[in-house]
């Protein structure tokens, strides 16, 4: 269903080019990003923060390492010599289960503000890569933007986790295809404001019907560099990230002129 109109958080401009290919939407992408670098890198890292999509190697790397710690420490304490000993055996071979429970409250912290947070920050990162390839004025307020529309943005993204994890459930292949078919929601949400969560998924829903390969072979194009940031133990994906939305956001402007009946120029 079709029941909301283009609403102009970004320039409306004449449509002069229709991009096919993959490398297409990349090369629009640096171009929009060109002298935009510095802001895009920091916004991405704040919104992937606060997302919990954070991807640096190394914690991965840490974390695995103290759990095998914490399992030998536990291993080799004695509980023989009474409940002082076995405290005193705990701080001497305990450093590592100390770690430990530190890195888990870390990722317990995360995990919560990712929960109650990456809703809207989701949909305001979405709002600042579409104003990004628009060539409209950006800010890092444009992050924060849709906090007045918090309880739609967590509901969409609970909703839309719910479904695809279902979707995984039962098949591999159906987690993957709703992930894709609900994957412009966010988008949705930041340019609609009249839009619901619900809503949301289904436009997107009916948006991407015939354009998920698409989408697909878009993200297959970032494989390369991918691998590349791996062997900067994550570093590169402070990079990556913003140029990886940029390219989604364009897609995203692409088929919602299509879609919607307007004419859009990135």
């Amino acid at each position: 269903m079709r029941t909301y109109p283009a609403v102009p958080v970004l320039k409306e401009r004449v449509l002069c080019m229709k991009l096919l290919y993959a490398a297409e939407y990349r090369s629009a992408a640096r171009g929009m990003l060109r002298g935009k670098w510095t802001e895009a890198v920091l916004v991405g890292l704040v919104a992937s923060a606060l997302c919990g999509e954070l991807k640096f190697s190394g914690l991965n790397v840490n974390f695995n390492l103290n759990v095998e710690d914490l399992s030998h420490t536990v291993q080799n304490v004695q509980v023989d010599g009474g409940f002082v000993e076995y405290l005193q055996q705990l701080i001497r071979n305990g450093f590592a289960a100390g770690v430990f429970a530190v890195t888990a409250l870390i990722g317990l912290i995360v995990l919560v503000i990712s929960i109650v947070l990456g809703g809207v920050i989701e949909t305001g990162y979405a709002r600042y890569n579409m104003k990004l390839v628009s060539g409209s004025r950006t800010s890092f307020y444009d992050l924060f933007y849709e906090f007045r529309r918090w309880g739609t943005c967590l509901v969409m993204r609970l909703l839309r986790s719910i479904l695809v994890f279902l979707g995984t459930l039962v098949f591999i292949i159906p987690g993957i295809v709703l992930g894709y078919g609900f994957r412009m929601a966010p988008y949705i949400l930041a340019e609609h404001p009249e839009c619901g969560s619900w809503e949301a998924l289904s436009e997107s829903w009916n948006m991407m019907r015939g354009h998920k390969f698409r989408l697909f072979c878009l993200d297959i194009s970032f494989i390369g560099w991918s691998i590349l940031c791996a062997f900067t133990c994550g570093i590169g994906y402070l990079w990556l990230t913003p140029y990886t939305k940029a390219s989604e956001a364009i897609f995203y402007l692409e088929l919602a002129g299509d879609y919607y009946g307007t004419s859009r120029y990135y």
